[in-house]
């Protein structure tokens, strides 16, 4: 009857080479008469199946978690469901300079937080490799002011009126607005076969409504809705850096804050954030 004595099993891997890369397996044992019996088995993979196996898992790393829409074959134009969302900061610009002049120091800021959300999303490759394409898109942008002064803004005024009750301590004093916009914008990768872009262009809003939110001691909450004279259309600037859907922006509104002949003249705003599949 046959007895193994022993029984070894070895398994190694060899590098890729340049146009290859090979697997051997080898399995050594002893047989019954004390003959050592060595047996291998060599597979061979060729370069370009991992290439493909790699651009695989690249196309895979890349894709989008949210994407419903139209795309053509060669997937150089593109519309449909994309959100992106952005995470800003805005300041007030008075006839030149960041901050607010001596006349209206009344409307000079304590914070300004800025919330971008898209929802729609287009665009049109006018190069090959996505190297350069036109993008647009649709959402909401809100805008808030927080006030340092005790001032209450009122509604339904020919201009920009409020009142300014010092004996009163605001918790919280702001204004928010809330815009219908839609950017315009030329993006450009540099860099061949890189996920860095720049984005430069144009953006168009329409204001859907704002409102004052007061928190104090003596009133607790107080909301109230309106428009306050801001501006019904604006528009400007719009310049972002994105590596692979997270990126920074910078926005600057050519139209006033609030509406022509309502408010401050030369009276804008500029803001810079964080971007999430925002370009």
């Amino acid at each position: 009857m046959k007895k193994i004595i022993a029984l070894m099993l070895t398994v190694s891997f060899v590098g890729c080479l340049s146009a290859q890369k090979t697997t051997t397996i080898s399995t050594t044992y002893i047989d019954s008469s004390g003959k050592t019996v060595t047996k291998t088995v060599t597979t061979v993979a060729m370069k370009d199946s991992l290439h493909r196996a790699n651009a695989d898992e690249s196309n895979r790393h890349h894709k989008k978690s949210i994407e419903f829409g139209f795309k053509n074959k060669d997937k150089s134009a593109y519309f449909g469901i994309n959100p992106g969302f952005g995470f800003g900061w805005n300041r007030f610009i008075d006839n030149g300079s960041i901050g607010v002049t001596k006349n209206n120091s009344n409307l000079t800021l304590d914070k300004g937080p800025e919330f971008i959300f898209t929802v729609l999303k287009g665009y049109v490759d006018i190069a090959p490799h996505h190297s350069l394409r036109i993008s647009t898109s649709l959402g909401f942008d809100w805008n808030t002011y927080h006030f340092e002064r005790n001032i209450t803004l009122k509604k339904g005024q020919d201009s920009l009126s409020y009142t300014i009750d010092d004996s009163r301590h605001f918790t919280k004093n702001l204004l928010r607005s809330t815009y219908l916009f839609m950017p315009l914008t030329l993006n450009i990768r540099p860099v061949k076969k890189s996920d860095f872009t720049i984005a430069a262009g144009v953006e168009g809003g329409v204001l859907l409504g704002a409102k004052t939110k007061q928190k104090s001691e003596e009133d607790g909450k107080v909301k109230v809705h309106g428009t306050f004279n801001l501006n019904p259309v604006r528009y400007g600037l719009f310049l972002g850096l994105e590596y692979q859907e997270i990126g920074l922006y910078a926005k600057y509104y050519l139209s006033d804050v609030f509406a022509n002949g309502e408010g401050p003249k030369d009276f804008k705003t500029v803001s810079i954030g964080l971007s999430v599949g925002l370009f």
